[in-house]
Order: C-alpha cells, then sequence, then structure tokens
C-alpha cells in the first residue's frame, strides 16, 4: 500500500536528476504521487464506512489464528507496543542516509518530509475524533473478536481510522524513498509487516493501515514541492551556522518521532483529563 504511493527507481531518478531543459519533471511525477495518495485514501474511507465489506471478514480471518501460538502472539504484541521495532529503525535508516550522502537538496528534503509525517500524524488524529467511521476491533461488538494471549492493556475508545501509527512511519518510508531510493523495499516491507500486526492485535482494521499509509504519503510528497522545500532550506541554514544546535534539535526531534511523542502525550494526557474536568 506504500509502494503504490512511491515511484520506481528509475523514475525517482528521473525525477530528482533532470536538466533544466526538463525541469517541469519533478512537479509532474510530485502532482502524480498526490493524485494515487488520495485516490487510495478515499477509497479506503469508502471502505471503512462499509465494514462488512472488507475490514470485518479480513479481520475475522486474520484473527482466527489469535491463540494458537503464545511465542506468535507475543512478538506481534511486543513488536507493535514497543517503538524499537517500528519508528526507532526507520529514523536509523534516515539518519544513515543523512550521512551516507551529504547533498543539501537531498537532505532539505529529508527534512521538511520528515516534518510532513509529524503533521500528518497529528492530522490523522484529528481525523479518527472527526469522522464517523468505526471502533477499533477490540471494542467492534459485531466482530467478535478473539483476543490474542498475551494482551493486557486496553486501547483508547475513539474510532481508529486512519491509523496514526501507519500515518507517521508510511510517511517516513516514503522520506526513504526520496533520500535513497534502493533503501525503499526494506522500509516498506518492514513497516507492513510490522504495522499489519496492528490489526492482528485489534488496535486496527485494515482500512485505518491503508488509508494512514496514503495519508503519510500524501503529505511527504506535498512537502516536496517548491513552497515546502524553500522553507527547507532555510531550516539547513542552521544546520551550517550552529551545527551544535541544530544536531542537538534533530536528535531530541527524531527520539520524539520514534516514539510518536508517547512520553509527553502520557504526561499531559492526565494533564489535559484533569483541567478539562473528565
Amino acid at each position: 500500500m506504500i509502494y503504490m504511493c512511491a515511484l520506481s527507481y528509475r523514475e525517482l531518478h528521473m525525477a530528482f536528476h533532470l536538466s533544466p531543459g526538463n525541469a517541469l519533471r519533478p512537479v509532474l511525477e510530485i502532482r502524480r504521487n498526490l493524485i494515487i495518495s488520495g485516490l487510495v485514501f478515499l477509497c479506503a474511507s469508502a471502505l471503512a464506512l462499509v465494514p462488512e465489506a472488507f475490514d470485518r471478514p479480513t479481520t475475522r480471518l486474520i484473527n482466527g489464528v489469535a491463540n494458537r501460538s503464545w511465542l506468535f502472539d507475543y512478538l506481534t504484541d511486543a513488536s507493535s507496543k514497543y517503538f524499537t521495532f517500528s519508528g526507532a529503525v526507520l529514523m536509523a535508516m534516515i539518519w544513515y542516509c543523512w550521512f551516507e550522502n551529504p547533498d543539501t537538496e537531498r537532505r532539505v528534503r529529508v527534512v521538511v518530509g520528515t516534518l510532513a509525517s509529524i503533521g500528518a500524524g497529528g492530522i490523522s488524529r484529528i481525523l479518527q475524533h472527526k469522522l464517523p467511521t468505526h471502533p477499533r476491533p477490540y471494542y467492534d461488538a459485531a466482530l467478535g473478536f478473539q483476543l490474542p494471549l498475551n494482551l493486557e492493556e486496553a486501547y483508547n475508545n475513539w474510532n481508529s481510522f486512519p491509523s496514526d501509527h501507519v500515518t507517521v512511519f508510511a510517511g517516513l518510508a516514503v522520506v526513504l524513498y526520496v533520500a535513497r531510493p534502493s533503501f525503499v523495499i526494506y522500509a516498506i516491507l518492514y513497516t507492513i509487516v510490522v504495522e499489519s500486526f496492528r490489526n492482528y492485535i485489534g488496535a486496527h482494521y485494515p482500512s485505518d493501515l491503508i488509508a494512514g499509509a496514503a495519508l503519510g504519503a500524501f503529505a511527504v510528497w506535498a512537502s516536496q514541492m517548491s513552497w515546502p522545500i524553500s522553507v527547507g532550506r532555510k531550516v539547513m541554514r542552521l544546520e551550517q551556522s550552529s551545527p551544535g544546535l541544530f544536531y542537538m534539535s534533530a536528535f531530541f526531534l527524531s527520539y520524539q518521532i520514534a516514539t510518536l511523542f508517547n512520553d509527553i502525550r502520557q504526561t499531559l494526557g492526565p494533564v489535559r483529563d484533569h483541567i478539562l474536568g473528565h
């Protein structure tokens, strides 16, 4: 699903290594990917509104193997719960690409794409609260979800469409595509496997995952247009003028992205609830 929103290696090479006479081509390629990502999101939205057409049958099929292997259930739960197995791996790949190729223009695209992934994650959380879609499989009474053996903690009880995890991490996979196309197959396969476990443990339906991937891809491709790139160039000036401050901030932000700002969210959540009287 992530790969649908990306270019082939040959196309990306042409898009970012063009002669002056072909200067329009990158914009056309980016627009094409924006259209594809948008259409995938709309299709996933339509599927989410008719859960018996795709989401529930697929989830029942996958959930049918629950409780057959303690080790499998344990590993799927752990890979979904601990960010070491998802965000940290993708951020490590991005840092590899950063230092492996010092080209300033490519680094600018990595910066704006990574920031766009964060923004897309925030949008996905808003959509979870606003869209009239469906609860998580864990809470869906019509599904008859069978709880895997090692699942201990309940999820938040608002709607699950689209997945904010997949939105951010699929966005990072597209950033890797921009930074180093040869990396993309590993990033995509790894992200699909790890994030698909969120369906198995009852956190998300398949349409949530597909829509999240499309939303993340859309945000990153939008960030590759001229205006965001011009902003990214201004950010990169800090790397030249104050590298210590730049890399200190980048390290802190990378940790927060890899963990989806989990520490901050866990700390501020009770404060918000106390202020609002929940």
